[in-house]
């Protein structure tokens, strides 16, 4: 097995993104959040699973992981995959849900790359 550090798949992202899913007993998608993040995480997360279905559905290609289709706690673990994977490409084509990736995250990956003139704070 070879590991390609940005094709969008890392098991270990997927599975500790179930983990913190856990954290509430459920494993339904939405991790704890901080009291006030609840609404807009609701809104956007719903927005893009239903859209990733219909994509699915369809046999339309997407960004996302249609493995992702599946339910909403996979949509968690495939969307955490691409955020720290493929940031950039998860920010141009789903910006609201990078947003939300990167507020719980407390991280922005996107900016972790060579090339878009930022640099990671020591």
């Amino acid at each position: 097995m070879r590991y390609v550090a940005d094709d969008g798949d890392n098991v270990v992202f997927h599975e500790f993104a179930h983990q913190l899913d856990f954290e509430d007993y459920a494993v339904d998608g939405t991790p704890l959040l901080e009291s006030l993040r609840y609404r807009s995480w609701a809104r956007v997360m719903s927005a893009e699973y239903e859209a990733l279905r219909r994509a699915s559905n369809s046999g339309e290609p997407t960004l996302i992981d249609q493995y992702g289709a599946k339910n909403p706690a996979e949509f968690f673990a495939v969307i955490t995959e691409l955020f720290f994977e493929r940031p950039r490409e998860l920010r141009g084509k789903h910006p609201a849900l990078y947003d939300e990736l990167r507020s719980f995250y407390h991280q922005d990956p996107a900016t972790w790359q060579p090339g878009d003139g930022s640099s990671i704070a020591t």
